[in-house]
């Protein structure tokens, strides 16, 4: 009697797990960093003891900036920016001026709106922010005639800005830009100690606001 064994085979097949991203396309956490020259308006010189009412002009300065955010879309991101804008005065008429500085290091909150244009790296964008700014104002000699003040002093004015420009997507993660930035701040006061034998009252300082043009080139990387 011949007797037949059937054999019966288990083939194993390893498991597939799908990994599904719940975020909008184009979603994600990015930072920027970005720098440039400044190009500082013409500004004033508001207060030196007294109301003297001088303009001020400024040297080509710089810009540097780095932020971190969130882009919610391909259209819609948030950051919040800190960085440097400072420029060397050139000259105050009846003033002396010895290597001195306004130098703004702002702290803002962004909102920026891209617009992906289709079948091309290119993304144009503008946007806007508003928060704060150290202004620090620095000489190794400032003055006129009767007094003169020398060393640094800061102070914490409101800050606003608006950009616009054209970032080119290398990859996914990647990006360059060249943008315009338009930069505003407050008015900052100063106070320095009277000199010597330091009796009195300090000396008051200020000027106007500064209002700074940037040209920035940029790197993106989005995580």
């Amino acid at each position: 009697m011949k007797h037949r064994c059937r054999v019966i085979g288990v083939g194993l097949a390893p498991a597939q797990y799908y990994y599904y991203d719940s975020r909008p396309e184009g979603a994600g956490v990015y930072s920027r960093l970005e720098l440039g020259p400044a190009f500082f308006q013409d500004g004033q010189l508001t207060s030196f003891g007294g109301p003297p009412g001088g303009s001020v002009q400024y040297n080509t300065g710089f810009a540097v900036d780095a932020a971190v955010g969130y882009a919610f879309n391909p259209y819609i991101a948030a950051d919040f920016e800190f960085g440097a804008i400072g420029a060397e005065i050139q000259s105050v008429p009846g003033y002396f001026s010895d290597n001195t500085y306004l130098d703004n290091l702002p702290f803002l909150a962004n909102v920026t709106l891209s617009w992906p244009i289709p079948g091309t790296l290119l993304v144009p964008y503008i946007g806007a922010g508003a928060g704060g700014s150290l202004t620090v104002f620095g000489t190794d000699g400032f003055g006129n005639n009767a007094v003169a003040v020398y060393g640094n002093d800061s102070d914490v004015v409101w800050a606003w800005q608006a950009f616009a420009g054209l970032r080119v997507d290398l990859n996914p993660r990647l990006s360059l830009s060249l943008g315009y930035k338009y930069f505003v701040t407050g008015d900052p006061s100063f106070s320095y100690p009277p000199a010597y034998p330091y009796t009195g009252p300090n000396f008051p300082l200020s000027f106007q606001g500064v209002q700074a043009h940037c040209v920035l080139v940029g790197v993106n990387f989005k995580f």
